[in-house]
């Protein structure tokens, strides 16, 4: 295990990517320890990891997305957020949150939030006076709420890997994610009237009328993939499949922004990131078949309680050594490389698999505005032209925020359960 854990660091801290670094590491394991054997069975593992229906929602789901973006979705969702909370104190930054919000129901990714959203936002705050760092702080640490609400890719994955439930996971994520838009959107609140930010003015009835009516059918897609789950209409793969055709069609026939060129650069980015995140995840399947020769979920779990037995001691343990891997790692490797371990854990602790997921997912979304790694920290930053480390400073009180929604999410059971025993029989 000596081998496999000191290639991994070195191979992380010269800049190797990280599916490199995994598999390098896995090879280095077998032959380190004389298990030559194992070196033919690779392969086949590989494709094994990778031949699951539930993975075939991921590219699903992407595509959706692209579509959605590619067919101009954006200006309709921010223009309907900002009929509803523009009109409040400190407006564009709430517009920024909500909107978030709405764009996650589409996307479920937060890069793709912070790209397309802060592009628009970022300039718009920046015109109307608010510090440009703020405004990229604020608009990356929207864009966690992405991977909370359906169609989630970050729970796809945990779901995968851990044989839990989707549907109840895609639930599950909803109240966090309004949480966290609510504590968010009094921090937007109380900044706007200490700095003195302005207000937009309210809409006419019939201004509103017209942005509720184009976004319509935006904001039907995630309560199709929902309601169609809950009704047992079709499973989560399927439901990405309709999400996708759905999605061609609203954008397609109905605002007829799509053209060729735009489909195929939406087939040719969900390619591209479909492509990365199963080579990951074939990783992941030789990761995880060393980590159960070497035991190593059980290794953890006494490792814990060898240092105490109380849950909520585990549980603050387990969420500071993901924290602490979201700054270095990103949200795919991190699952990839905890969920054996974790699932362990959480059925020591007595946790409900669902509530795990959604808080080891959160915690994971952490690091998306954390250095080094701080993907959303790094798009915002290049949006707004400034320095990462500045941005990174504004956001402080903000993850503060998250960090609070974090240990409501472990140790209030509710919040993640609720919705899924009162949806999903």
């Amino acid at each position: 295990m000596s081998a496999l854990l000191v290639s991994f660091v070195v191979l992380l801290a010269a800049g190797t990517p990280v599916v490199f670094v995994i598999g390098i590491s896995m090879f280095a394991y077998f032959i380190w320890t004389g298990q030559h054997m194992f070196l033919l069975t690779v392969p086949q593992r590989m494709f094994a990891g990778g031949d699951s229906f539930v993975l075939l929602a991921i590219p699903l789901f992407i595509l959706a997305g692209n579509l959605m973006e590619a067919g101009g979705l954006t200006h309709r969702l921010l223009r309907f957020a900002k009929m509803c909370v523009g009109r409040f104190t400190g407006g564009v930054s709430l517009t920024a949150v909500w909107g978030s919000m709405l764009f996650g129901g589409v996307s479920g990714s937060a890069a793709a939030d912070a790209a397309a959203l802060g592009s628009v936002l970022i300039p718009e705050m920046k015109r109307e006076g608010y510090d440009v760092n703020y405004a990229a702080a604020l608009m990356s640490m929207s864009s966690l709420m992405a991977p909370l609400i359906p169609p989630s890719i970050a729970l796809v994955i945990f779901g995968a890997l851990s044989q839990t439930s989707i549907a109840r996971l895609f639930i599950a994520g909803i109240i966090p994610a309004f949480l966290l838009a609510i504590g968010l959107s009094i921090y937007a609140v109380w900044i706007a009237k200490k700095r003195n930010y302005p207000r937009s003015e309210p809409p006419t009835l019939r201004e509103f009328i017209s942005a509720c009516w184009e976004v319509i059918p935006v904001m039907l897609l995630p309560i199709i993939i929902v309601g169609g789950i809950r009704g047992g209409v079709f499973t989560p793969t399927e439901a990405a499949a309709v999400a996708a055709l759905y999605a061609l069609i609203v954008a397609g026939l109905l605002y007829r922004t799509l053209t060729l060129a735009r489909i195929r650069d939406a087939l040719l980015n969900t390619a591209l990131l479909t492509a990365a995140i199963f080579l990951l995840v074939a990783m992941a399947n030789i990761a995880s078949f060393i980590f159960a020769m070497e035991k190593l979920p059980q290794t953890v779990v006494a490792g814990l309680y060898s240092i105490s037995e109380n849950p909520i001691f585990v549980l603050i343990m387990v969420n500071i050594i993901l924290l602490l891997l979201g700054t270095v790692l990103e949200a795919t490797p991190t699952l990839i490389l905890t969920v054996p371990a974790l699932v362990g854990i959480g059925q020591a602790v007595g946790i409900d698999q669902v509530q795990l997921g959604v808080m080891v997912v959160f915690n994971i979304l952490i690091g998306f505005i954390t250095p080094p790694v701080g993907l959303c920290l790094f798009i915002v930053s290049n949006i707004a032209r400034t320095r990462v480390d500045k941005v990174a400073w504004h956001a402080l009180p903000m993850i503060g925020i998250a960090l609070v929604v974090l240990m409501i999410i472990t140790f209030v059971p509710a919040v993640t359960l609720w919705l899924p025993e009162l949806l999903v029989k």
